[in-house]
């Protein structure tokens, strides 16, 4: 990794509103996925830091984390969706504080990683989020998690179908895609080129 891409956690900020969030000029980056996707293990791979909390319990995070990066950019690490096991009550909750933060945020919000299991078949909830990302033009990239767990012929098919899912549910234009395991730090770079290629357009908002 080259001078420019050196990175140092300069501060862990965690709100419950969109409003206290950090007031700082500097793009932001968003992870959000299925409680399970393995979205802690991939934002401390990429930060080279165990920062974030794993757990293998599911739905750990709760709030809104920002992870400050060398003063300059930041990782989101957001409540994940899906299997945690919490009342209805408290999902409807966390959810609405994530929605919020998207809609809220502005200009520093720069971009969204969704992460998804590369192992299993296109999820309702993933496809509605994303759907929603769309609604509320809000940019964001399609990331595969976990994909050391099967072959590189099994993720190239599985890639395949969901893109068929996708198109079949009327996408005309199928997301940035990018593939990722956080055990062989695959997709890490591209994931750290694709972040440092959007703060240089940042600089010039």
């Amino acid at each position: 990794m080259n001078n420019i891409m050196k990175i140092e956690i300069t501060d862990f900020i965690s709100n419950e509103h969109v409003q206290d969030c950090p007031q700082k000029k500097m793009p932001e980056y968003a992870f959000i996925g299925r409680s399970n996707v393995g979205k802690s293990s991939l934002i401390n791979s990429i930060l080279n830091r165990k920062i974030a909390r794993t757990s293998s319990k599911p739905g750990k995070t709760q709030l809104i984390n920002h992870i400050i990066i060398n003063n300059n950019w930041a990782v989101v690490d957001l409540p994940g969706y899906g299997y945690a096991k919490v009342s209805k009550v408290l999902k409807k909750k966390i959810a609405a504080r994530t929605k919020n933060y998207f809609i809220k945020r502005g200009a520093p919000l720069a971009g969204v990683f969704i992460l998804i299991d590369i192992r299993i078949p296109a999820q309702k909830n993933d496809l509605e989020w994303m759907e929603w990302l769309v609604e509320n033009h809000i940019y964001f990239i399609r990331v595969f998690t976990k994909c050391d767990s099967i072959s590189k012929n099994k993720i190239i098919e599985n890639i395949k179908k969901y893109n068929e899912h996708m198109t079949i549910n009327n996408w005309e234009k199928l997301p940035e895609t990018i593939i990722t395991s956080s055990v062989k730090n695959i997709g890490k770079m591209e994931m750290l080129n694709k972040i440092y290629e959007v703060n240089k357009l940042f600089q010039n908002i």
